[in-house]
């Protein structure tokens, strides 16, 4: 490749809505970086907090999402509006490094990468993300088939996307569709490669408010990636996350049917031993904790699906 061609920096593309508790530190890290981004563009999904107004404290372009507004569709019309040859995605949650872009960008230098991975560092910002970030990093799935980081953070080739989109239906699970049809359509063709000096940290939800949004969100919106994505995985996850509350409907059936103890004794047993697991591995007494979060995310989510017969939103 002529050096002349070569990707000098990258557009960034930042989907919001209501993110006015990040965007001010996420779009100051990002105009912090010792190579500046081409352009910064926010695609706002019609917010009704100060997200957009704090924004444009910064230079940046900002597209507003016609209704239906989803996260997928926020990224397609982001890409559409960017003039970059390298398109940085990335959550409005994240942080940047000072060195970020300009490590991820010096990695296109080989033509055939398609896609560059930044490494996320494990910054706690308060007690509940602590315990949130200790306990999803240690229950992973076994079966993970996705090939970015639990945000979604990642630089691609604009080219990629001249055969690829967003599924812009979907909602909980859209980034693992995108990155599982990339793979199948570049296998052979392209590298995905993951830059450990591009570093990012990410701000898991603050409060129970933001979670109560999160997990609704993925519970409102998982029955479309189900149908989609029936995979060993997806069906793991989503006994991961209800099991918490077949735990109290088994403890309520248990009262009235002897039939039901034996399942309750096992799931009681199944979701003991993964927190006493997490909490070896993670050195820590977070057990309470970890349990009590398991709950409070499982009931939210269930929540979520109940909401998903009523509602056909997308977006958060």
């Amino acid at each position: 490749m002529d050096a002349s061609h070569l990707p000098k920096t990258a557009s960034v593309i930042i989907p919001t809505k209501n993110e006015e508790l990040v965007i001010h530190e996420c779009l100051s890290s990002v105009f912090n970086q010792s190579l500046k981004p081409l352009e910064v563009i926010i695609v706002d999904g019609r917010s009704t907090d100060y997200t957009v107004k704090i924004a444009r404290e910064f230079p940046v372009k900002v597209v507003t999402e016609a209704e239906p507004t989803s996260l997928p569709n926020a990224r397609n019309l982001g890409i559409e509006n960017a003039k970059g040859e390298v398109i940085f995605i990335m959550d409005a949650d994240v942080i940047l490094d000072e060195n970020c872009i300009k490590y991820a960008v010096k990695c296109f230098e080989d033509p055939n990468v398609i896609a560059v991975i930044p490494f996320e560092k494990k910054v706690a910002h308060t007690r509940l993300e602590k315990i949130q970030m200790e306990w999803l990093c240690r229950t992973a799935n076994p079966v993970r088939v996705g090939i970015g980081i639990y945000s979604f953070a990642e630089f691609f080739r604009k080219g990629v996307f001249e055969k690829i989109k967003f599924d812009s239906d979907l909602g909980y699970g859209e980034d693992e569709d995108f990155q599982q049809r990339l793979k199948r359509l570049f296998r052979g063709s392209g590298k995905i490669i993951h830059a450990y000096d591009s570093k990012i940290s990410v701000h898991y939800p603050h409060t129970f408010k933001e979670l109560r949004s999160q997990y609704t969100w993925y519970g409102r919106t998982f029955t479309r990636y189900l149908l989609k994505n029936p995979s060993i995985k997806t069906i793991l996850n989503l006994g991961s996350v209800l099991a918490p509350t077949i735990l109290l409907v088994l403890g309520f059936l248990a009262l009235f049917f002897a039939q039901a103890l034996p399942f309750l004794v096992l799931v009681s047993a199944l979701l003991v031993a993964r927190n006493l697991i997490a909490c070896y591995s993670s050195k820590s007494t977070y057990f309470v904790e970890f349990i009590g979060f398991e709950f409070i995310r499982s009931l939210f989510f269930v929540i979520g699906i109940t909401q998903g017969f009523f509602s056909k939103k997308r977006g958060k």
